[in-house]
């Protein structure tokens, strides 16, 4: 069947900003990557240029791994203040339309770490400041450490965030709170927000009366959960806490869930609990990121200081291009990589990604994931 005009002149629009986002992403360490953000956001750039050429507009979402404000990193936020922990990153997240991390721990001064767990963590009530300072929309709180502290814990740190105005997902006072979808609008545009453990300690489920988190048991239920966000937004985000830690590579679980969220409507899976990064994939012009590492933390080993910015950028059609910014933990906190060591970063993480079907370029100390290239390498679902 033939094109009609009208829809030449939209597959046209939409493939010039797909060629000008290159240039707009490329910049070193300046525009949206910079410690203060830019003169111009990256995201208000693109919808400009977008709206200039007729095309549909794009959403941009900018993500971190995961976020813990207790631990070793507690003494640097009273040492530093609350600006510190984004301080080197806040450009890239307060310029995008919408920014995410996984909070690896509860906010609150009260309760008492749960028995039976190596690692408890609790952060100050007032790092949700930190939060907020780093232009931080939303946080994933569906994962093993949400509750470290009990019930009480737990709830203060709803309150907390609520009280910052940041939004979470993936929790709640109960089951049905805990699987909806969590929705934010910018520019008239809506992303929905949903998270999932599979990473389940005792007691951490949310039930019909009883506070706790989303967790992937019950696979109709996290389908349903991404069809409802499907019904409500432009752009669907589905966050996941799951893997094997220090494992560099995806288990076959993690890639039949994350492709049964694609398939169920979601256009971003962001995963978290390995510690570690692994590679990206681009599955029917969609993105997993299947394990972002840590991001604000105090990593025991090299490797897991060791992570990365995501940047993506999404059209009606799914993936226009994704920007990934080498990452490491110093002092507890993300600093952009630059020269030789970026390069090797990125290198690896272009490799994690190679195994799994899907091509990532390096130019300069940025790397860049193109949508509308072909699935990634099947994962024997």
């Amino acid at each position: 069947m033939g094109t009609s005009g009208s829809a030449r002149k939209t597959i046209v629009a939409i493939s010039l900003v797909a060629l000008s986002i290159a240039a707009l992403m490329s910049g070193g360490c300046g525009g949206a990557d910079s410690k203060s953000g830019a003169s111009q956001p990256i995201g208000e750039t693109l919808q400009k240029l977008a709206s200039n050429l007729g095309a549909t507009r794009m959403m941009t979402i900018s993500a971190g791994g995961d976020v813990n404000f207790g631990d070793g990193v507690t003494p640097s936020l009273d040492a530093n203040g609350m600006g510190y922990p984004f301080e080197n990153v806040q450009g890239i997240f307060h310029s995008t339309d919408f920014s995410f991390v996984n909070l690896e721990c509860c906010i609150s001064s009260g309760g008492s770490p749960v028995g039976d767990k190596e690692y408890t963590f609790r952060g100050p009530p007032g790092s949700t400041q930190a939060l907020v300072d780093g232009g931080i929309k939303m946080v994933s709180m569906a994962n093993n450490h949400s509750r470290d502290y009990g019930a009480t814990a737990f709830l203060d740190t709803l309150a907390h965030l609520k009280q910052a105005g940041v939004a979470w997902c993936g929790a709640g006072k109960n089951a049905a709170e805990a699987y909806s979808p969590s929705v934010l609008e910018s520019g008239g545009r809506k992303a929905a927000f949903v998270a999932f453990t599979g990473i389940i300690p005792d007691g951490w489920p949310a039930t019909a009366l009883s506070p706790g988190c989303a967790t992937t048991t019950d696979r109709q239920r996290v389908v349903d959960a991404i069809k409802a966000a499907r019904s409500k937004a432009d752009l669907v985000v589905a966050s996941f806490h799951w893997g094997i830690e220090l494992a560099t590579t995806p288990s076959e679980e993690q890639r039949r869930l994350a492709h049964l969220a694609i398939d169920s409507g979601a256009d971003l899976v962001l995963g978290h609990h390995p510690h570690v990064v692994q590679g990206f994939e681009v599955y029917k012009n969609r993105l997993i990121a299947y394990s972002m590492g840590n991001y604000v933390f105090s990593p025991p080993r090299e490797i897991s200081g060791k992570t990365y910015t995501l940047v993506a950028m999404f059209a009606a059609n799914g993936l226009v291009q994704a920007k990934i910014v080498p990452t490491v933990i110093s002092g507890y906190h993300p600093v952009i990589m630059s020269g030789a060591p970026a390069a090797a970063w990125l290198s690896t993480i272009a490799g994690y990604s190679s195994g799994l079907g899907t091509s990532m370029t390096v130019t300069g100390d940025r790397g860049f994931i193109n949508g509308t290239q072909k699935q990634g390498k099947p994962s024997g679902d």
